[in-house]
């Protein structure tokens, strides 16, 4: 786990290839003794509800980012949107990120949003070369809405170093919004899936 002062060495590296970037980082209390605090930025994808039999991620983008499932929404800055008990929303992180090829990292909830009910980043490792928004899925486990607002901080990433020589080659390269899944690219899905369905 990278403290606070390799964080800082890392964001200042001379080579830009080499150097951890965090972008836009709007307070230096966003960098903490071992982690950075990152904020919730303006795009969303609304799990509508659809009625649809069940949600296949198999079955391709369509039915997943098509008009059947998703509805994707800007919120505005000092505007808000209510999660509500048992919702989904895919939203994505304020701030750019580019990890070089030595440190890799985990996303996790903040505490205090965890104790209101809220879950964040199912989907937490940040591999090695990634560049681009981390996608959030946030889920309200709680049992009253939950009042989200672009800018406020609700989650946060720690470093790693790696040992990885590669850079990340995974299928959500520079995403710049919310990004929802791509099951439907795995290679060996043939093989499982029948034709006939």
């Amino acid at each position: 786990m990278l403290a606070n002062p390799d964080i800082l060495k890392a964001m200042q590296r001379t080579d830009l290839a080499d150097r951890l970037v965090i972008t836009p980082l709007l307070a230096p209390s966003q960098i903490g003794t071992s982690s950075v605090d990152l904020r919730l930025g303006f795009s969303f994808l609304l799990a509508k509800r659809a009625n649809v039999p069940a949600i296949d991620p198999m079955s391709g983008p369509a039915l997943i980012v098509g008009e059947k499932l998703f509805e994707k929404i800007t919120v505005s800055l000092g505007r808000k949107i209510f999660l509500h008990p048992k919702e989904f929303v895919i939203g994505a992180t304020l701030e750019y990120l580019g990890l070089p090829r030595d440190i890799g990292g985990y996303v996790t909830s903040r505490s205090s949003w965890g104790r209101a009910g809220l879950a964040i980043a199912t989907a937490t490792a940040v591999a090695p070369g990634f560049r681009g928004v981390i996608t959030l899925e946030l889920a309200n486990i709680g049992t009253a809405p939950i009042v989200l607002r672009p800018g406020v901080r609700i989650a946060q990433i720690i470093f790693h170093r790696s040992q990885a020589q590669e850079l990340y080659r995974g299928r959500y390269k520079f995403p710049t919004e919310p990004q929802a899944g791509k099951i439907h690219l795995d290679d060996d899905l043939q093989f499982w899936v029948p034709k006939s369905e």
